[in-house]
């Protein structure tokens, strides 16, 4: 980088590729059963945009790895399924696993429908 003082960056972008658009979701509702510290939730929302708040442990991040297990990949803390079970204090993961969990939710499209 001739003639660029020594602190300077240089960054150069390309237009993104040209792609069909896709479509915008919302989560409408989501329901937890057994699933880390929830015996049962079912969360309901309007909103576009959802704020949680609450106590260290009060149970924001297992609801937000739950919502990561809907999109492809392995999850927001990368666990396995029989860890995600919920579970009694010193109660091993294997035989929580076995009463098993489960999460449903009802997503929107941008669309409405």
């Amino acid at each position: 980088m001739s003639g660029a003082a020594a602190s300077d960056t240089l960054i150069r972008t390309a237009p993104p590729p040209q792609a069909a658009p896709s479509p915008a979701l919302a989560v409408r509702q989501i329901r937890l059963t057994g699933f880390r510290c929830y015996a049962g939730l079912r969360l309901d929302t309007t909103a576009d945009c959802v704020v949680l708040s609450g106590a260290n442990g009060a149970g924001k991040t297992n609801l937000l790895e739950a919502l990561s297990l809907l999109a492809p990949g392995r999850g927001l803390r990368r666990a396995k399924l029989e860890e995600m079970a919920r579970r009694a204090p010193g109660q091993p993961a294997a035989e929580a696993a076995q009463a098993g969990w489960a999460i449903a939710a009802r997503l929107d499209a941008a669309s409405g429908a």
